[in-house]
């Protein structure tokens, strides 16, 4: 089975509340789910987000929209993911962070099916050198989590789920799916900051679909370089 558990909470530092904003009238974290729930290959879907009463908006929400929901730690978010996967099952898991309202179904089917056509451990979309970033989207087995749970022991391996996976390729078979010439871009559509949900609110608005390919996204950028630099300026936060 493959289970996607998709990572949210409300506490961004940059943009608190990010995920209940609204574009379109649908909170963003919705845009996801739903955009998400059109995958032919994704057979369990549920937002994982924490245990703190500060997160009780962002579950009455989701779950008020007929999604499943999964409450675990707030920090340690490996033990999310491992725990989530404990209670819902899936031999397959897919991570998504809940802040990509463009998340593309068609891409993260293509990871998995990348996935499952080799022996890997893990497959991650090449994100920052072929791939627009906020089309994010990592595959990996069940054993694989479980090895990192057992094994990764500094606190960046336990925010960041796969960090650990990735940098110890001699431990895990690690694979990489890359995009073609249309998708190597340096543009940003994950939502970070108030410039990013202004941007991709703007690309929302214009094709007034929420599910709006992600090959039409970046044409659309590609010929309007004014709205694609609205969040050019914008850094990435490091590990």
């Amino acid at each position: 089975m493959v289970t996607c558990i998709v990572q949210a909470r409300m506490g961004s530092e940059r943009l608190p509340g990010k995920v209940l904003r609204e574009i379109l009238g649908i909170p963003l974290i919705l845009l996801n789910l739903n955009r998400l729930k059109k995958s032919r290959k994704i057979d369990r879907l549920i937002l994982a987000t924490s245990d703190r009463r500060s997160d009780n908006p962002l579950y009455d929400t989701v779950k008020k929209a007929g999604f499943e929901v999964f409450r675990g730690d707030e920090e340690n978010v490996l033990k999310r993911y491992r725990d989530c996967v404990l209670e819902y099952g899936g031999d397959i898991v897919v991570r998504v962070t809940g802040d990509c309202p463009l998340i593309d179904p068609d891409i993260v089917d293509n990871v998995i099916s990348h996935y499952k056509m080799y022996d890997y451990d893990y497959v991650g979309l090449d994100v920052a050198h072929t791939f627009v970033r906020g089309f994010d989207t990592e595959v990996f087995s069940r054993e694989a989590l479980q090895k990192t749970f057992d094994l990764a022991e500094e606190y960046r391996y336990k925010e960041h789920v796969t960090l650990y996976m990735y940098s110890h390729p001699k431990l895990f078979h690690i694979g990489v799916v890359r995009g073609e010439d249309l998708f190597r871009k340096n543009y940003r559509l994950c939502v970070d900051t108030l410039e990013d949900f202004t941007l991709v609110e703007k690309v929302f608005e214009h094709f007034g679909d929420i599910y709006v390919p992600a090959r039409d996204v970046v044409k659309f950028l590609d010929s309007n370089p004014d709205i694609a630099a609205i969040n050019s300026k914008v850094k990435q936060k490091e590990f």
